[in-house]
């Protein structure tokens, strides 16, 4: 299966939003806006953003979800708020969804561990609540040992993203191929370990595309 590739952009200063353009070619591009010091100010640019909100996701993320800077819970709120009033497509971890009632209908829902590994029973259990809404439920793991088998373990179920946050960028591609919704890539400059450039990314899974439909191909001749 060829996943939807995301071309993630840090948006560092405000007139880095207008390089949107340069990344129309991937499938969604993703703006962490995390990397503002002062996000509120995207305020400004909502009249801008609609014209490609069809190709967006918006992530707000704190600096203990793995974001850039610390994020005012007030703010956050009010801002995601202002996304889905506007229709967009966003990111949030399944925490603040929990402790401030943040709206996740066809929404991304996030969880992320980066110095230990949850139990296969909890994951499941984030799974089975929210796959039926939202728009994919995201998992990410740090590369500590056994990451891979539980990762690997949640396949069978439908609506996951599943990231292994290791330097081996084989592994993202694996999970891509077996069943992952979304493949996350980078536009500019990487922003996780083992990211590909979104465009090598495309070209990867293009690739293993025509091979497995040139051999279902000549298989059914």
């Amino acid at each position: 299966m060829k996943p939807i590739i995301v071309a993630s952009l840090p948006i560092k200063k405000v007139e880095d939003l207008y390089s949107i353009e340069k990344f129309l070619d991937s499938d969604l591009i993703e703006l962490r806006l995390d990397y503002l010091k002062n996000p509120g100010i995207i305020r400004d640019y909502y009249d801008y953003l609609n014209r490609y909100k069809n190709k967006l996701i918006i992530t707000l993320r704190d600096k203990n979800e793995g974001g850039k800077y610390e994020i005012n819970d007030e703010l956050k709120v009010k801002l995601i708020k202002e996304f889905y009033d506007r229709g967009f497509l966003y990111d949030i971890e399944v925490l603040f969804v929990k402790k401030y009632a943040i709206p996740y209908e066809n929404k991304i829902v996030s969880v992320h561990y980066f110095s230990s590994l949850p139990t296969k029973k909890e994951l499941i259990d984030i799974i089975n609540e929210y796959k039926e809404k939202a728009y994919t439920v995201k998992i990410a793991l740090a590369g500590i040992k056994g990451y891979k088998e539980l990762l690997s373990s949640l396949l069978e179920y439908p609506n996951v993203t599943l990231i292994p946050m290791s330097n081996n960028p084989a592994e993202r591609i694996a999970f891509g191929m077996l069943g992952s919704k979304l493949f996350y890539s980078y536009a500019s400059e990487p922003l996780a370990p083992g990211q590909l450039y979104y465009k090598r990314a495309m070209e990867i899974f293009n690739y293993i595309n025509e091979i497995i439909t040139s051999s279902f191909s000549i298989r059914t001749l």
